[in-house]
């Protein structure tokens, strides 16, 4: 009970460390203000991290992680294109959705050290260059048998990556334009699956 305790906590933590490195940047982000966002005091949040360093490796660690080998176990299962289009929006959507300000953290890194996440994606089987090889071989593979129109493999997985990431990074925005709250967002992205394998699917109709 006592380390499901301890588990939850830390989780409630590294929760709190990510909306704060996102809204101020990691430089600009002090201890105070993730214990304060994680509802705890700085003696408890010391307990269980002793530098925000820690914390933004663990986090960035995790969550580049469980993002992009999702992805891979998407493109290199024996699935149908199809399905591994459904699978890969399901799977993006659905991470976002659990981490809401994981696109816009996953940005700032990006801008500032590019070469953390690809070994992050080496490190869990999910090399970008590995993975967009595997699709582009499957996308001409379906474009060779006339099940498919003629499209280049790369705008389509950009198409694919940035329907499904944009509303999550321009989310303050929609949320305002639609006056959305939270729940309503949610509940917008859960219709954006389909919106999206929809478009896609139509748009690669012979």
């Amino acid at each position: 009970m006592a380390k499901e305790k301890d588990n939850k906590t830390e989780k409630a933590i590294l929760e709190a460390a990510l909306k704060v490195f996102t809204e101020k940047g990691f430089a600009a982000a002090r201890m105070d203000d993730i214990a304060k966002e994680a509802q705890i005091n700085r003696a408890l949040l010391h307990y269980y991290f002793r530098s925000k360093d820690k914390m933004f490796d663990l986090i960035f660690s995790q969550r580049i992680s469980e993002f992009l080998s999702g992805i891979a176990l998407q493109i290199f299962s024996e699935k149908s294109l199809e399905d591994k289009i459904t699978g890969i929006v399901d799977h993006e959507i659905n991470t976002l959705s659990a981490h809401p300000y994981l696109p816009i953290f996953i940005f700032q890194e990006l801008t500032q050290n590019p070469e953390r996440i690809v070994q992050h994606a080496k490190n869990v089987g999910a090399h970008p260059g590995d993975m967009l090889k595997k699709f582009s071989l499957q996308v001409n593979e379906e474009i060779k048998k006339g099940t498919i129109r003629s499209v280049d493999p790369i705008q389509l997985f950009m198409n694919i990556m940035s329907m499904a990431i944009y509303p999550f990074v321009a989310r303050p925005i929609i949320k305002m334009m639609l006056e959305f709250d939270d729940a309503g967002f949610n509940k917008l992205m859960k219709k954006r699956k389909e919106a999206v394998t929809d478009f896609i699917y139509k748009s690669l109709r012979p």
